[in-house]
């Protein structure tokens, strides 16, 4: 396992515990009222999991093994018993249509390949199932989009691979979802989107 992968993942848990408000209430708006057997993109070490509700059938997926173990010890500490899974987004082992929602926040950044990434979550998804995210995203000042290209190295390299200047709305709508709702926001500043797409029914 890379030095790296356990560096992150030791940062991301310690960040976790002291999570601000702000951060907690997207949280909370981007995952409302989840219904039917649903997936997480990138569980990391469970932050979403206070706003899941009951009687969804849950499953995450974590790429990083240091994180996915940081999430399993967090998930027998709080007594749930969850589906998690060492998986990457971009290569998915389930099957088609197999999941009625799909929600991420704060991971498509880090994806290598996000329009693969997309393109998964949008085969998994039934049709008329819908996505919702909350992710970083390029700032519209050019000042800022500046700044966040010339620390694009630091990100990638001390951030979990994170590119935080993505267009991820563009490759939403690249991959063939129909936004529905969407709307900026602010994480510690930095610029990012909360909303919610659907894959077109038949």
């Amino acid at each position: 396992m890379p030095i790296r992968d356990r560096w992150f993942a030791a940062i991301w848990e310690r960040h976790a515990r002291s999570e601000g408000e702000p951060l907690k209430r997207l949280r909370r708006e981007a995952i409302g009222q989840l219904y039917g057997r649903v997936l997480e993109i990138g569980v990391g070490v469970g932050s979403n999991w206070p706003y899941l509700p009951a009687g969804i059938d849950y499953t995450g997926i974590e790429p990083n093994p240091a994180m996915f173990d940081r999430a399993r010890k967090q998930a027998e500490a709080q007594g749930r018993a969850l589906d998690l899974q060492l998986v990457d987004v971009q290569q998915m082992p389930f099957g088609d249509e197999s999941f009625d929602l799909v929600f991420t926040t704060l991971t498509f950044c880090s994806v290598t390949n996000p329009g693969a990434g997309l393109a998964e979550v949008r085969r998994v998804l039934k049709p008329g199932g819908e996505f919702r995210f909350l992710e970083h995203v390029r700032a519209k000042s050019a000042a800022l989009a500046r700044v966040q290209w010339l620390l694009r190295p630091l990100t990638r390299g001390f951030a979990g691979g994170c590119n935080w200047d993505c267009d991820t709305l563009a490759a939403i709508k690249a991959a063939g979802f129909a936004v529905e709702n969407v709307r900026e926001a602010k994480i510690q500043s930095l610029p990012a989107i909360l909303g919610s797409a659907t894959k077109p029914a038949r």
